[in-house]
């Protein structure tokens, strides 16, 4: 070959692999964006359905724990919301694997899950015929209600920290200034 063919072929490749480099550090900076913001998206989502869930739930715990309905009444939706909070727990458990910003989410759906396990521990002894054990019960369903109220309310803050984190401008984020192998 000779210099006059040489000499162009050197020149592009020394100036196309600096342009390779970036733009394949850009594809590689906005996957990882859309990624993280599609993981951050699913945890909101989460969080807030979580909250909805609760929200009603608090409703029937609120009325057996004044006695305005019994026990047997809220059976359904205590296991109906057993349910829910275990499958929401799994979501944020697969969320938080795929590195998504659930970090704590589970947690407190966990404790939120504790909650209702208390709640239906109390209603269980409250449709026991001796007085005492319905006494236990009326003070299990009383804790597990404080419990799901704060649990709620943790679950609904951490949504809120996920939002803000998800919505936060590119260039403030320092796990952007380091690179990830």
């Amino acid at each position: 070959m000779s210099s006059s063919v040489l000499l162009p072929l050197l020149i592009c490749a020394a100036l196309g692999l600096p342009i390779f480099a970036l733009l394949w550090r850009i594809f590689m900076v906005g996957g990882e964006l859309r990624r993280e913001a599609q993981q951050g998206r699913a945890a909101r989502d989460i969080a807030r359905r979580a909250d909805v869930s609760l929200t009603e739930l608090l409703a029937v715990v609120d009325d057996l724990r004044r006695r305005k309905s019994g026990p047997e009444v809220s059976a359904a939706s205590m296991a109906a919301s057993a349910e829910a909070l275990r499958r929401y727990g799994l979501e944020a458990d697969a969320v938080q694997k795929r590195g998504g910003d659930s970090v704590g989410l589970k947690a407190e759906i966990e404790r939120a899950q504790r909650a209702v396990d208390l709640i239906e521990h109390g209603r269980l002894l409250m449709l026991e015929p001796r007085p005492e054990t319905a006494i236990e019960g009326e003070g299990a369903v009383k804790r597990g209600y404080l419990n799901l109220l704060h649990a709620r309310e943790a679950i609904r803050t951490r949504g809120e920290e996920i939002a803000a984190a998800a919505t936060a401008p590119a260039g403030t984020d320092p796990r952007w200034l380091r690179r990830k192998h």
